[in-house]
């Protein structure tokens, strides 16, 4: 009996034994299958992400091509090495094409055979695992506007050097860069002409952007309303809603320049300009065009100078003069004393259309306060952004640096506002959001710089 019970358990032992290895053999082979399908799919998925960041090198889309493939494929070699888990027959294939308006993908494809270890005794020696992973870059339509203001004479090098590091991040043939450049009015920098917005050439173009803000002097009054409202008609001639439309704004103080024509007809009762004895003035069609600013800092009363000259600077000069002397008995270009006579307020738009009342409160009669202009001016260009951001096909994304290191400070609490910086009091996500980042020394402004490049290629992707 005893002997039938023992040859019994044998038999069932033998059945179990052949039921249950294949059963245990399956599911660590499923397991090794598992471990090695997600690893080949991080695999691809690094080497797509990877390729479609690297786009930006090369000077022409071949060699951005060539570039996104080697990266590509460096990446997965890096995250699936040979032989892993025993593996063999590793291979893997990168393609590049342009999937959407203005969007290129990178498709990485892999394959390797994965060992079979208790299947071998069913006759299978290994399967073959595969994985795609695939990742977009947009291009890049960007202007950039540079601060070169008087104040900056000790952070040019700094600056110029971080601006030139940040353009090279961005892929010729591909990626549009233009550059403003501005002091109390605006320098349209790059391309000049420019029929169409910024352009793709920025790179290889004689002067490149890198060259023209090797070249920048600084100088002058700020600007800032002339500024942003050119680099915003800049990417409205390129008119290209499926790309990436960016301007990245520079600066190192507060708004203290207003651009208008001011040849205007006085308000009812105001008298300051009965002692005129200006040729020109209130002739229709002569408008009397330039920016006022000021030069003693934001007092309630000081030195506003007149009215300065628009388009009298280039790259490499700077030159902000009154635009004539007592001349035709217009007094206004000569000094605040005499302006008065002849400009009795400042408009309620500049020459852009930009309100100069709203953010700020602001006396438009004072012409001759230094402190009243600088409120103008910060409402023009608050005012400039926010018809910026009324263009919802564009959908302008606006990026702000902040440097403190010089003899002017700039308001944080503004710029901030114009990036739409999700830190922001303002905050609206209802807009595209953009990024403000702060540079309290010159030693931070290439990192200043390097953060805004890396927010832009990250949003790219």
């Amino acid at each position: 009996m005893n002997r039938k019970r023992k040859g019994v358990a044998l038999l069932l032992t033998a059945m179990a034994a052949g039921f249950v290895l294949p059963v245990v053999g399956l599911a660590i082979d499923a397991g090794v299958l598992y471990a090695v399908k997600a690893k080949l799919q991080a695999a691809v998925d690094a080497g797509a992400l990877a390729g479609a960041r690297s786009l930006n090198r090369g000077m022409d889309l071949a060699s951005q091509m060539e570039s996104a493939r080697a990266t590509a494929l460096a990446f997965f070699g890096a995250n699936f090495p040979e032989r892993y888990f025993g593996t063999a027959g590793r291979s893997a294939s990168v393609t590049i094409t342009e999937s959407a308006f203005r969007t290129r993908t990178v498709r990485v494809d892999a394959s390797v055979e994965a060992p079979a270890w208790f299947l071998t005794l069913l006759g299978f020696r290994s399967n073959l695992v595969r994985a795609s992973g695939m990742s977009s870059r947009r291009d890049v339509n960007m202007v950039l506007v540079l601060d070169r203001s008087s104040s900056m004479s000790g952070a040019m090098t700094a600056m110029r050097n971080a601006a030139r590091m940040f353009v090279d991040k961005f892929a010729e043939g591909r990626d549009r860069v233009g550059l403003i450049v501005f002091g109390g009015s605006s320098v349209l920098a790059f391309p000049n002409p420019s029929p169409g917005g910024p352009a793709s050439n920025f790179k290889s173009a004689s002067p490149s952007v890198d060259a023209l803000i090797g070249q920048t002097v600084n100088g002058g009054n700020t600007g800032t309303a002339q500024a942003l409202w050119l680099a915003y008609q800049e990417l409205v001639k390129l008119n290209e809603a499926g790309a990436l439309n960016l301007i990245v704004f520079f600066t190192d103080g507060l708004p203290n320049g207003l651009a208008a024509d001011f040849n205007l007809a006085e308000p009812a009762g105001n008298l300051l300009r009965s002692t005129s004895g200006c040729k020109y003035r209130l002739v229709p069609n002569r408008p009397l065009l330039g920016f006022i600013s000021q030069t003693s800092g934001f007092a309630p009363s000081g030195n506003t100078v007149g009215i300065k000259l628009l388009n009298g600077s280039g790259v490499g000069t700077v030159n902000e003069s009154v635009t004539t002397t007592n001349s035709d008995g217009c007094a206004f270009r000569a000094s605040q004393n005499y302006m008065r006579q002849d400009v009795a307020r400042m408009p309620d738009r500049d020459f852009y259309g930009n309100a100069t009342t709203g953010y700020v409160p602001v006396d438009l009669a004072a012409v001759d306060s230094p402190q009243q202009i600088g409120f103008a001016s910060l409402n023009a260009a608050d005012s400039a952004v926010r018809r910026i951001r009324q263009d919802t096909a564009l959908n302008v994304v606006i990026y702000s640096i902040g440097y403190f290191g010089g003899s002017e400070y700039p308001d944080e609490n503004w710029l901030k506002r114009i990036a739409n910086d999700p830190g922001s009091a303002s905050f609206d996500p209802a807009v595209p959001p953009g990024l403000y980042v702060r540079a309290p020394t010159t030693g931070d402004l290439s990192a200043a710089f390097a953060t805004v490049a890396s927010e832009i290629l990250r949003l790219a992707l």
